[in-house]
């Protein structure tokens, strides 16, 4: 059951009874089942086919920026824009996004607690944050498609770290994505986005393990540090499917409506032909273009070395490595129920002073 605010409701402890620890036991078996079978199909099997294709041609095929442009060059404003770049997103990302509706589903209703702490650390804070992260770089996704589940874990009580690292590390710590970069672009470029997004990640860590601390304190948290009952509820597939469909219901509309937008006027967003303040401002651009406009996994290697290969200078290319794939307005649009005001703003000014340290370094790397 759920309670008010979306959470699991737990039942006083009960005992080791047999019964209650065998429901446990499939419930959680299900979930992982479930999420295995999900990012094999979303993620794993169309990995084995396309990063063969991409180490053997070091073409990283078109940029989704200039896909539907003429002369390599991104359409003006207009709604047809808008349409076409919605749906050359969602043909990258739909399957990811529907395992991740899907998983989320699975955590909040089926997965037990004791799992969960298993998952991320029973005491949550920086540990908690640590195995998030590195369950993110399992299920590979972008940061809109890792949203909803870190929507769940939060509703799942686990701790406000884990769930923040799992959200940015998904796409910040990539590990294919890395490979690939390294098979188009030379290695420093590699080493420059992982730095850029381990940062990343640790700070948003170690901000949620500020706010999780602030928030015991007052008596509003109720993490992965918090004591727990036993897991004895009795999940069921319509439970799933409801939940399911609330999340779809209240995710996706605002989710699709913003993709839309964004993709009308990304031209204006990425004035990728340079602008009358050169350089410093071209960045500024672009990294604030980067926190808004959300990319498929990996849709930044092609960015990059468009922008490289039109000739523009390596800082505007190091700040869309970092912040472009990191976050998004509609990745935190998603999640702005899950985490406080100050965790989000703060996520955001930190993927944004990386992007501009990512372009001071760039030059100097390369």
């Amino acid at each position: 059951m759920l309670d008010a605010n979306g959470g699991r409701r737990t039942a006083p402890p009960t005992t080791d009874d047999p019964q209650t620890r065998r429901r446990s036991l499939i419930a959680g078996l299900s979930v992982v089942v479930l999420a295995l079978g999900l990012l094999t199909w979303s993620k794993y099997l169309p990995y084995a086919g396309n990063v063969p294709d991409v180490l053997g041609s070091s073409d990283p095929g078109a940029s989704i920026l200039t896909a539907d442009g003429t002369d390599g060059a991104a359409p003006g404003p207009s709604l047809a824009a808008g349409w076409h770049f919605t749906v050359a997103y969602l043909a990258g990302v739909w399957k990811a996004l529907l395992a991740g509706l899907v998983i989320a589903a699975g955590v909040q209703v089926l997965l037990p607690s004791g799992w969960l702490r298993c998952a991320v650390g029973s005491r949550g804070g920086v540990a908690g944050g640590v195995r998030g992260s590195l369950l993110g770089t399992l299920t590979l996704m972008c940061s809109c498609c890792a949203a909803p589940v870190a929507v769940a874990l939060r509703k799942a009580r686990s701790g406000m770290p884990a769930a923040v690292g799992f959200w940015l590390g998904n796409p910040a710590l990539n590990p294919v994505v890395l490979i690939l970069l390294l098979a188009v672009l030379p290695w420093q470029w590699a080493a420059l986005r992982f730095v850029g997004g381990a940062t990343v990640v640790a700070i948003g860590i170690a901000l949620a393990r500020s706010q999780e601390r602030r928030a015991f304190r007052d008596g509003k948290e109720m993490g992965a540090g918090a004591p727990s009952a036993p897991y004895s509820v009795r999940p069921s597939a319509a439970e799933f499917l409801r939940t399911l469909g609330g999340l779809t219901v209240r995710l996706l509309p605002e989710f699709l409506a913003v993709v839309f937008v964004l993709g009308t006027f990304r031209s204006a967003l990425f004035p990728l032909g340079g602008t009358s303040g050169g350089t410093a401002v071209l960045v500024l651009a672009l990294v604030i273009a980067g926190l808004l406009l959300p990319i498929p996994t990996g849709g930044e290697i092609a960015v990059v070395a468009g922008i490289l290969a039109a000739g523009l200078p390596a800082p505007a290319a190091g700040a869309l490595l970092v912040t472009l794939p990191v976050l998004s307005l509609p990745s935190l649009l998603m999640v702005r129920g899950a985490f406080p005001r100050r965790v989000l703003m703060g996520a955001a000014v930190t993927t944004a002073a990386v992007g501009l340290l990512a372009a001071v370094i760039a030059p100097v790397i390369v």
